[in-house]
C-alpha cells in the first residue's frame, strides 16, 4: 500500500480575499406597485420575513396582479414607513 500524499494546496484555505459585503440596495419606484425582494430590500428584511409580517398584520397585504404575482402598492408601503406603529394600530382596530 501506499501512503497518502496530501496536497497542500487543496487542504489549506484560499489566500484571496472573499467578498462578503453585498452592493443592492433597492429603492421603491415613484408610484405602482413593488414585489417581494425590492419592498424587503427598502425594508431592510428578508423576503420570508416580509412575508411572515403580511401574515401576522404587521405589515400591509399585497395585491394580486395575476395568478402567480403578488405586489404591494407603493403608497401602502410608503404609509406604512412614515409610521409602522400607527398604521398596525389603525389596520388592527379596522378588521
Amino acid at each position: 500500500m501506499h501512503a497518502a500524499k496530501l496536497n497542500s494546496a487543496r487542504t489549506a484555505p484560499s489566500s484571496k480575499p472573499v467578498h462578503t459585503t453585498e452592493t443592492y440596495s433597492a429603492t421603491l419606484p415613484g408610484v405602482g406597485y413593488a414585489r417581494a425582494p425590492v419592498v424587503s430590500g427598502v425594508l431592510g428584511i428578508a423576503v420570508s420575513t416580509l412575508w411572515a409580517w403580511t401574515a401576522q398584520g404587521r405589515f400591509p397585504k399585497p395585491v394580486k396582479l395575476s395568478p402567480r404575482v403578488s405586489a404591494w402598492p407603493v403608497a401602502d408601503v410608503r404609509t406604512w414607513l412614515a409610521d409602522p406603529v400607527a398604521w398596525q394600530a389603525a389596520n388592527t382596530a379596522e378588521g
